[in-house]
Order: C-alpha cells, then structure tokens, then sequence
C-alpha cells in the first residue's frame, strides 16, 4: 500500500471562503432546527390546553426540547469554522504583509494591517490560532529523516539521538531564516550596469555569452562574471513523442550524458507551439567547474543568485527558438528544479506548468503557473526547502506530493538514494496513477500536448570557460 500523500501544500492548504460558506449554511441549518424546537412546542402547548393529546403533549415538549439542544451545536460549530478561517487568513495575509513591506508599498501594508487589526478583534483567539497551524506544519517536517538518522548510526554509542535531534535542528534552522522559499527571480550580485546598446551586433559566435547581458523583462541589467558561456547541441536522448505523465516526464530529464537541457516543441493544431523544458540536477561538486551544473551553481541559486547554469538554460531555450511569451511546461530535479522555479519567476516566457522533484526550495509562482512539487520526506536535499512557504502557492489545481522513498535506514542513505531522479520518477508514476483529482485534472495537460502535430527535440550540453 503507497504511503504517497498529495495535498495543497503549505499550513494553509484550505480555501478561506469556503470554510466561512460552510459556516453559513450550518448557521442556516441550525436555524431550521430552531424553527422546527419552535413548532413542537406550540405542539405541545396545544395538546396541553386541549387536554385531549393522550401524552401527546409529553412526546411534543420531549421533541421540542431535543430539537433546541441540537439547534445549538451547528450554530456552535459554525463559529468554530469562522475562528479557523479567521487563522488562516491571518497566515496568508502575514506573508502578504512581507511582500508588501519589501516591496515598499506603504499603502498595500496599510491595508494588510488594517483587515489584520480587525480579524484579531472580531476574533482575540486567531494569531495564537495561526502561531500553532504554522508551528505544526514546520514541526512535523525532519520527523522521517530524523527517524532514519537514529536507525543508521544506532551502534554509534552516545551519537544516534544528538544526531537525530540536530537533524531537526537543521531543519527548523533552515525553514526559520526562510532559505528554502524562492518569493522572486534570482538576481545578479553588484551594482547595476549600462546595458549593451539596442542596435548593436553581437560578437561572440552563436551559443555564446559573455560580460553584459539584455535584462529580462523589468529587470535591471545586471554584469556577469567575465568566463565566456556556451550550450551545444548534442544528440538527444531515444525518447520521443509527446511527454505523457510525471513518469514520463521525469524519464525525460537529462544529465546521465552529457545533455543538461532538453526542449520539446510541439506544434500545435490550427498554428502557434508549446514548449517542454527539463533541466538536469547538479552534476559535480567542485565549484566554478567547466561544468556549469555544479556546486557553486547550486549556492548561488540557494541564495537567491543568478547562476551560470541559469544563463545556459536560457541561452539553451533561446538557441531552441522559443519566443518570449510563448508558453512553455518546466520540469526540473534538484538544481535543475531551482532553475525551473526561476524560470516561471521571471515571466520572459509564459510558463504554465512546473513541475520540480526533490526541490531544495518552493518557488511563490503567480496564480497563473499550475506547480507541482513531488518531494520524498527522507531527501536531505528536499529538506532544504524548509516545507516551502505557508501559503499555497501556484494556481488553483496545484499540489505536492510526498512519500517516504526509502524507509529502510542503512549505508544507501549516504548516496543520498531517496533524492536520485529515479525514485522520483517512481513517485511521479504513483501519482500518475492516483485518483485525487488534482492528479486527475493533469490528464488535460497530456491530452492537450498529445495533440501536437509535430514534436521536435533539442538538447544541449553547457560549458563555463575559465575566468
């Protein structure tokens, strides 16, 4: 039996409105009974005064008086319900309140501040109510991997619990200062610079990138490290036709070879296209490798840095020929899902759908992106997102998905197995297979892209030069 669990995400995986119009229609309830509390007792007061009901008189008060105890308890659950809901808001707008206050918007955290003022009066329970829900939720996160680290060095003597409880330590430390939640695109350390004239020619060869770069959309330009960038095409992988599932699409990701980008084009019937993108994961250790896709890579986009392996992913999408605008499906694992999260961050292509497994963070894409984060419990990498942010985030529809891929504790845990791509392409298949209907709605995705009329594959690999 899969232990697989898929859920809105976040402490507040609950819509707000909904909870306070269950409320109503309770408060609606309660009130029939009410009425009908009021019906028996004229009942009663009736058969009393005509002496002739026969007891019953006895049976109506009996009625009657059940049907007021019972005409209480939706009007009390009702309040409950709206003290929840009440709570929840509370998170979201706290997390409302941050972006506002980074952003400088004086009057949108006026406004925040002031519904927070009247929630807390209406509702004097709701920030202690709120403190818990989110309290819980980032609790509960390092339960497994804590587990597993006890199990793994028990023979060690007097290391398997400090072991385990800094494990925990770890994770709270990282969803605390918020390390593993992506709120905007990378950016590029430094101060601004003039960017390249409009008109002017480019001078390096095609596939190449150096010094300045042209911003995205509402971006400052920013200056890069002077090493020479470049994608090549290389063969791509045997799989083709349209991608048909999470499975699928995990199969999909490159870096076995040498392939860190694959593009998928699908012409679409009656005209325009759609693009797949799949990103590779870190592929080295070392920092500042030949390898772009390698550790430094990684700290940088951890830190909320723009990134060779961030650049090459563009260039790769530009050498593809997919246009600004057009919509485009991210898939990413590890590294490579920090670099699909900055992708639908960006807003240079329509990015519709992201997909990312064994995310170290949770990116807080507009409602516009359907995201879908398949994470393993026991993935140290995983880990790192801290549980992401407390709101949901993405589009109605989205979800992350969670299991424990290796339950066993042993010496596999060192190669970090619960974070290999293949186990995800194993929890990918599960949800594929899963009758929650968010799992289900995905179907529409596959249908629409199984549609094409044409699919083209490009993949590339990715060089840093020395500098």
């Amino acid at each position: 039996m899969s232990d697989l669990e898929i859920r809105s995400g976040g402490a507040i995986a609950v819509d707000t409105e909904e909870l306070r119009a269950v409320a109503w229609r309770l408060r609606e309830f309660g009130v029939s009974l009410g009425e009908f509390a009021d019906r028996a007792g004229w009942v009663a007061t009736d058969a009393a005064a005509t002496a002739t009901g026969f007891g019953v008189d006895l049976e109506a008060r009996w009625l009657a008086s059940g049907a007021e105890r019972v005409a209480e308890q939706p009007a009390a659950l009702a309040g409950a319900l709206d003290a929840l809901a009440a709570a929840y808001e509370l998170i979201e707008l706290r997390v409302q309140q941050a972006v506002a206050i980074a952003a400088g918007d004086a009057d949108a955290t006026r406004a925040i501040e002031a519904r927070m003022a009247v929630l807390q009066q209406e509702y004097p329970d709701a920030a202690r109510a709120a403190d818990t829900a989110v309290n819980a939720w980032r609790g509960g996160g390092p339960i497994e991997m804590a587990r597993q680290v006890a199990a793994a060095t028990w023979w060690i003597p007097g290391m398997a619990i400090p072991l385990a409880l800094g494990t925990g330590v770890l994770w709270s430390g990282v969803a605390l200062a918020g390390l593993g939640r992506m709120s905007q695109a990378p950016v590029s350390p430094g101060a601004p610079v003039a960017d390249a004239a409009p008109n002017a020619t480019p001078t390096l060869g095609a596939g190449q990138r150096s010094g300045t770069r042209h911003p995205l959309a509402g971006a400052p330009a920013t200056s890069l490290s002077p090493a020479p960038l470049a994608v090549r095409q290389v063969t791509p992988a045997p799989t083709s036709g349209p991608v048909t599932g999470l499975a699928d699409a995990a199969r999909r990701v490159p870096g076995a070879a040498e392939a860190r980008v694959r593009v998928e084009r699908y012409a679409m019937p009656g005209g325009g296209s759609q693009a797949a993108v799949y990103v590779a994961g870190t592929q080295t250790l070392s920092g500042g490798s030949g390898d772009p896709f390698d550790m430094r890579s990684n700290l940088e986009l951890y830190r909320g840095e723009r990134s060779a392996s961030l650049e090459s992913v563009e260039l790769a999408l530009r050498e593809a020929g997919v246009d600004p605008g057009e919509p485009v499906h991210v898939f990413g694992h590890s590294q490579g899902a920090m670099l699909a999260s900055a992708l639908a961050l960006e807003g240079t292509y329509d990015v519709q759908t992201l997909v990312t497994y064994g995310s170290p963070v949770e990116a807080a894409v507009p409602d516009s992106v359907l995201s879908i984060s398949i994470r393993h419990t026991d993935d140290p990498v995983a880990a790192l997102a801290g549980g992401g942010h407390a709101e949901t985030v993405g589009a109605p529809g989205s979800f992350v998905a969670e299991r424990v891929a290796d339950p066993g504790a042993g010496v596999q845990d060192i190669t970090l197995a619960a974070h290999g791509i293949e186990r995800y392409a194993e929890t990918a298949a599960m949800v594929d297979a899963s009758s929650d209907p968010r799992a289900v709605a995905l179907r529409d995705l596959w249908g629409t892209l199984g549609s094409a009329e044409r699919v083209e594959v490009t993949e590339y690999a990715a060089d840093r030069g020395s500098g």
